[in-house]
């Protein structure tokens, strides 16, 4: 991977990021790419690859630190085999974080009513402000399908799903379901997860062997609605 295609992905995720001058921010893997996030964004352990305050990250990166982000970014990407380096001389095309996988899937169905779970909270519970502008960004990018069009591998709304840590093997059970369904209960085998969640928000639209976390993986699909015919769950 080349440390000029590496500093085009990081120079977008700081953009997109809009840094706070006075803020501390780090340059982190989450969700399946490089992104540029608040130190206190999630209290999930990730990798992260540089911390910084938002003026620093603002203004110019010195030639060590460049070099230092870059390292640590392709050692991370070269251990998991990540296809970050897609990059050709000769086309000149450059790739984003965005390539390793493919757009998530949401139906149209579930989308209606996580904008609706938007317009409410976001007036309500502005302590939720981040997770809430992550899942609007969700919606913003992700392919929105007729649920009878959404294949019976994708992560939808009440489903229930069996993760794989792919670090020590351990397996956990969880459904994916909006706030108010949500439970405390800690049993691997029957956790109801907010979708407003960390792990939430990086499940929906996945695929069965999509990684989200870097490191756990969506293993099986045990219910789908749309696959068992409960369009209206």
């Amino acid at each position: 991977m080349a440390e000029k295609h590496v500093r085009h992905i990081v120079s977008k995720a700081i953009a997109a990021a809009q840094p706070s001058d006075e803020r501390y921010y780090h340059l982190c893997w989450w969700e399946g790419s490089v992104q540029c996030l608040h130190v206190r964004h999630t209290q999930e352990a990730h990798t992260v690859f540089f911390s910084a305050p938002g003026a620093m990250l603002n203004n110019s990166l010195s030639s060590h630190q460049w070099k230092l982000i870059s390292t640590r970014i392709i050692d991370f990407c070269t251990m998991r085999g990540i296809p970050l380096s897609s990059q050709s001389r000769s086309t000149e095309r450059t790739h984003d974080a965005s390539a390793v996988q493919p757009r998530r899937q949401v139906t149209d169905y579930d989308a209606m009513r996580l904008r609706m779970l938007l317009a409410t909270a976001q007036s309500t519970n502005p302590a939720m402000k981040a997770p809430l502008g992550r899942l609007q960004q969700l919606l913003e990018t992700a392919d929105v399908v007729a649920p009878r069009d959404v294949p019976g591998n994708v992560v939808t709304m009440n489903s229930r799903v069996r993760l794989r840590d792919d670090h020590d093997g351990a397996d956990m059970v969880l459904s994916l379901v909006f706030p108010a369904d949500a439970t405390t209960d800690t049993d691997f085998e029957s956790m109801k997860v907010s979708v407003l969640t960390p792990i939430g928000l990086s499940l929906l639209g996945q695929r069965v062997g999509d990684i989200v976390e870097g490191r756990i993986s969506v293993h099986e699909l045990l219910y789908q609605p749309e696959a068992a015919g409960d369009f209206a769950l």
